[in-house]
């Protein structure tokens, strides 16, 4: 069980330093505090496991920075968009003309967002494109999609989700990078 008096002691003289070095790494003062509380409670919780090899506050810093690591890759993965087998297939379905109803704002979303997938499957190898156009976009079931490629059911399952998981590969590497749009894609799908 750790001392409390004594991470109390060791903690309060670093607690401004600790936030000024958090807050400079991520630039917010409120999600600052956020990732200083959890490494105060994370260097609270492991405080038996600091062997004094090295000065607190540097241990302590050390923890902030694998925080700000952590937060930085979780925001990351949720500010991805991971397209799904199911979340495929609705855009697919979905026409590329907006409804009167959506905001224009709405309506540049979804077309910046059909036009990125429609890069995106332009650029698979012609074995998943013509995978995701049988499954996705003519809605073919996989026996009647495996019938059509003349293969058996599993390969026609295991060929689909390779190439959702290449498809969505691209999309992540084109949302790490500005968005160019190609000009116009002289191949349709």
């Amino acid at each position: 069980m750790p001392n409390h008096q004594e991470f109390t002691e060791l903690l309060q003289p670093n607690l401004l330093p600790l936030n000024r070095f958090v807050c400079g790494m991520v630039g917010n003062q409120f999600e600052a505090e956020d990732i200083v509380q959890d490494t105060v409670v994370k260097a609270f919780i492991h405080f038996a496991d600091f062997r004094g090899e090295s000065k607190f506050k540097t241990w302590l810093l050390s923890i902030a920075l694998n925080e700000v690591g952590t937060k930085r890759r979780r925001e990351y993965r949720s500010r991805v968009s991971y397209f799904d087998f199911d979340q495929l297939e609705r855009l697919a379905a979905a026409t590329s003309a907006a409804t009167s109803d959506d905001t224009p704002f709405l309506q540049y979303q979804e077309n910046e967002t059909t036009q990125r997938v429609h890069n995106a499957i332009v650029s698979l190898h012609p074995t998943y494109k013509e995978m995701i156009h049988l499954r996705a976009i003519d809605g073919l079931n996989f026996a009647d999609t495996a019938r059509k490629l003349s293969i058996s059911v599993p390969a026609a399952k295991a060929r689909y989700y390779r190439a959702v998981d290449r498809l969505s590969h691209t999309l992540r590497r084109q949302t790490r990078r500005p968005f160019h749009r190609a000009g116009n894609v002289e191949q349709q799908f």
